[in-house]
């Protein structure tokens, strides 16, 4: 624990802490105690008599009730939007139990060992670059025959001049850059209720399609550029279609900045059973013919879409029991012959 007396340096220009520890295998938590009283842990696992580097970001620490010990406050504000300059105290306690006095089943009874090298402060970079594609580009990417694309939704058959290719193109070359990034892919666009406060669905593996509006979008872009655990990750968004899907603050930039977190790196997919993200190809051949193009419009997902937004940009959509998409055209609708 750290000395109470004695004032630790302010954490707020820090992303993390760093620890190098040689452990015996059991879990134990990280706390962080603010001089208003509220309290943070972030548990840690270590491996019997190896020296590990552990890194802790701030967004992984848990609220604590101020009142019951060891008991979650789930309305606690984030300690990665936290003021972390006036910290009270530091400790590491060995972790008997988990959150909420459940029992920690991993651990090692008896006697038990830490020994703790070094701790220090670390500050990630956040995304130097945002860049906003399009769902259905990875899915586009993975078509390998002409029937699987024509099984796939209507977007990814029409696949225009190859946008889709070439957007999946501007992602590859962001990833290989070197550059710290985040790559957002709004599902279709939408001008409908852009006033109304909806919750946003964060999916990987573009396996999804919908509507989002551009406010919307910027939102996501000004958020993911100021925190560093959107960095590397790729992501379809759009609005929720649950039916309590609108709602005061459902989009903040609290909620927003918790769901970018969840995310798994583009590295890491494997790790989850996500799609590994596949290589980049030059666009089919041949195009549709006109035929082929127009038996796409007349499927009743895109009639619905254009039913719903007749004078908006967009084209194709869903039926009204169907998730949408949209397919773009130099910004203008996609004539139907």
């Amino acid at each position: 624990r750290s000395d109470p007396e004695k004032p630790i340096d302010s954490l707020q220009e820090y992303d993390a802490l760093k620890l190098r520890v040689r452990g015996d295998g059991n879990r134990y938590k990280f706390t962080i105690q603010l001089r208003n009283g509220t309290r943070y842990q972030c548990p840690f696992d270590t491996s019997p008599g190896t020296l590990q580097d552990i890194e802790l970001p701030f967004s992984s620490f848990v609220g604590l009730s101020t009142e019951r010990a060891n008991e979650v406050d789930y309305y606690a504000i984030p300690l990665s939007q936290a003021d972390r300059s006036d910290i009270a105290f530091m400790n590491i306690v060995l972790s008997k139990f988990e959150f909420n006095g459940f029992l920690n089943r991993a651990g090692v009874p008896g006697e038990f060992s830490l020994s703790i090298d070094s701790i220090t402060a670390v500050a990630k970079p956040a995304p130097q670059i945002v860049m906003v594609t399009s769902a259905a580009v990875e899915r586009n990417a993975r078509i390998e025959t002409k029937e699987q694309r024509q099984a796939d939704i209507p977007i990814v058959q029409l696949n225009p001049q190859g946008i889709l290719n070439w957007k999946y193109k501007g992602e590859a070359a962001l990833r290989d850059s070197g550059l710290t990034y985040s790559v957002i892919r709004p599902c279709g666009l939408t001008t409908l209720n852009e006033t109304t406060e909806f919750a946003l669905d964060f999916v990987q593996g573009d396996c999804i399609s919908g509507s989002i509006s551009r406010k919307e979008i910027a939102s996501l872009v000004t958020a993911a550029l100021s925190t560093p655990t959107a960095d590397g990750k790729t992501f379809e968004v759009r609005r929720s279609e649950a039916k309590d899907a609108v709602s005061e603050g459902a989009a903040s930039r609290s909620v927003i900045l918790q769901k970018l977190q969840s995310l798994i790196k583009d590295t890491d997919r494997y790790t989850t059973g996500l799609p590994i993200l596949p290589m980049a190809v030059d666009p089919p051949a041949e195009e549709l013919s006109k035929e082929e193009t127009q038996q796409v419009l007349d499927d009743p997902r895109v009639k619905a879409q254009r039913a719903r937004e007749p004078e908006s940009q967009q084209v194709a959509g869903r039926a009204d029991d169907e998730p949408a998409f949209v397919v773009y055209r130099d910004g203008k609708a996609l004539p139907a012959a």
